[in-house]
């Protein structure tokens, strides 16, 4: 298991009462926000909040085995895509999650928890952005080689 995973379970099962309420802040801070993509209406976010927290239930419960989450996370990344989603937006999306998480959870958020859902939400945007745009951090060891020659010119 994730040395994090026990944060993050315990995180989740602290809003689980209360989702519809988490799934409407997250909605308001989506609005507020400069996401680009098409998103649900606060109608549709909250009719479809418990197959969301399903969700992240199942990715949270499965990160110690990524290639069980790979594909079910690689098959839900397609509605981002639909919705037009941009890297950027994939930021925003994390940034809000992280943000209501933190309103929601209050004096739960603790910082061990926030260092869990930090961790976990950067294996979310790394994931997006390769699955989504082709687009990683990963830099090969011939292209900093070449660019340090080029510096060094």
């Amino acid at each position: 298991m994730n040395t994090y995973q026990p944060q993050l379970i315990k995180s989740l099962n602290a809003i689980k009462p209360n989702f519809h309420a988490f799934t409407a802040r997250f909605h308001g801070k989506l609005e507020a926000s400069a996401i680009t993509m098409q998103y649900p209406s606060a109608a549709y976010f909250n009719e479809k909040s418990y197959i969301l927290y399903c969700v992240l239930e199942r990715i949270v419960r499965h990160l110690d085995n990524p290639s069980s989450v790979a594909p079910f996370l690689t098959h839900h990344l397609q509605y981002l895509k639909k919705m037009n989603a941009t890297a950027k937006d994939i930021t925003i999306l994390c940034d809000a999650f992280y943000d209501t998480l933190s309103e929601h959870l209050g004096r739960l958020f603790t910082s061990q928890t926030q260092s869990a859902w930090q961790q976990a939400l950067r294996y979310f945007e790394s994931f997006a952005n390769t699955a989504l745009f082709k687009k990683s951090n990963v830099v090969s060891l011939e292209q900093k080689i070449s660019e340090l020659r080029s510096n060094k010119v």
